[in-house]
């Protein structure tokens, strides 16, 4: 791997601060998981391009650059595995909300529910926001185990919320204040 910034946050995995280089592994890793991440992101698309991954994280940078949204790629060793991220910030009223992913061959490892706690730190100590949310299709089950392992609570189900080209989504919203993460921070040590 070239140089880059990165955060351990468990062994043999990082957080790593993405640079438009990244956009090809990027692109290849989700051509690679295509089918286990559509049926929850509606955001990718089949005939997507290197030249879209090199957009967005164009875009992502410059978010970071006016505060409004904050990328980190995942990386497991060398191999880029995912990603999560912090968007639609509101610094007015202090609030993000959290968004993520990760490849098939790494479910279930604790490493989705480690990388999501350590933005919420990272959001709630360095960029001193008050609410995060997560917002998550009902049929998610594995991001509302995320979500409740990292402290989140369901406040409700959005009905029809999302449009996926064929048909509406429901959506689950889950939030963790602040003061509620430090609070189960300190129940689970």
């Amino acid at each position: 791997m070239k140089y880059h910034l990165s955060i351990e946050v468990m062994p043999q995995v990082k957080l790593v601060q993405p640079e438009l280089y990244m956009a090809e592994e990027l692109y290849y890793t989700i051509k690679e998981n295509f089918v286990h991440l559509a049926q929850f992101l509606d955001f990718l698309k089949e005939d997507m391009t290197i030249a879209d991954e090199s957009a967005y994280l164009k875009m992502m940078l410059q978010q970071q650059v006016e505060n409004k949204g904050r990328l980190f790629l995942i990386y497991h060793n060398d191999k880029l595995i995912g990603t999560v991220d912090l968007h639609k910030i509101d610094n007015q009223n202090k609030k993000a909300e959290i968004g993520y992913w990760i490849a098939k061959g790494y479910t279930g490892k604790s490493i989705i529910t480690t990388c999501v706690n350590y933005i919420c730190e990272f959001s709630f100590e360095v960029m001193g926001l008050n609410k995060l949310i997560i917002m998550a299709d009902i049929r998610n089950k594995a991001s509302k185990k995320v979500a409740e392992k990292v402290g989140f609570t369901f406040v409700a189900t959005d009905v029809e919320d999302v449009f996926d080209g064929e048909s509406y989504r429901d959506m689950n919203r889950y939030i963790l204040l602040r003061k509620d993460y430090f609070q189960h921070r300190s129940q689970v040590r």
